[in-house]
């Protein structure tokens, strides 16, 4: 007696509807980056033309309040500095990184005094006159924190918890 062959259409057919729908999360998620990509061009073409940043080591996006943009980078005199733009006007202010505290330890500063259990960003910022570091983070119960610490001192001028 001859056995009933089963069509591998089906089969075929799932695959490729599970391929497809692969291909669509990723284009959802590329899009969704693509802003953020065109962003980070635009500030390191004006850190490189502006402020002379021949290797970019780190790219920060400060979205509180007045949105500013930063480039951590060497310059071709080997002078590692931040790039501190202004999103809205272009301003561009140049900070040597040894002239304050680095990104790192404003991190560290955080987690050592909030105990966290994820820090969530870290941005160099403008709060009038003074550069500030903003870091944002989750606590152990889930809500959200924020902090920030002054640049040049590394001294917590502002936090907020709880939130």
């Amino acid at each position: 007696m001859r056995q009933a062959r089963r069509s591998k259409w089906p089969q075929r057919l799932a695959l490729a509807g599970g391929v497809a729908l692969i291909l669509v999360v990723v284009g959802i998620y590329l899009t969704a980056l693509a802003p953020l990509h065109q962003v980070r061009k635009e500030a390191i073409h004006i850190a490189e033309t502006k402020a002379g940043v021949t290797q970019v080591d780190q790219f920060y996006w400060d979205r509180q309040g007045q949105s500013y943009l930063c480039v951590a980078g060497t310059t071709k005199d080997q002078t590692r500095v931040y790039v501190l733009i202004r999103q809205k006007t272009g301003k561009v202010t140049l900070l040597r990184q040894a002239a304050g505290i680095s990104a790192s330890t404003a991190r560290k500063q955080a987690v050592a005094a909030f105990t966290p259990k994820k820090v969530l960003s870290v941005g160099l910022s403008r709060r009038g006159k003074n550069v500030v570091w903003d870091v944002g983070y989750e606590s152990k119960s889930g809500k959200l924190g924020y902090v920030t610490y002054d640049f040049k001192t590394g001294d917590q001028l502002k936090a907020i918890a709880n939130l």
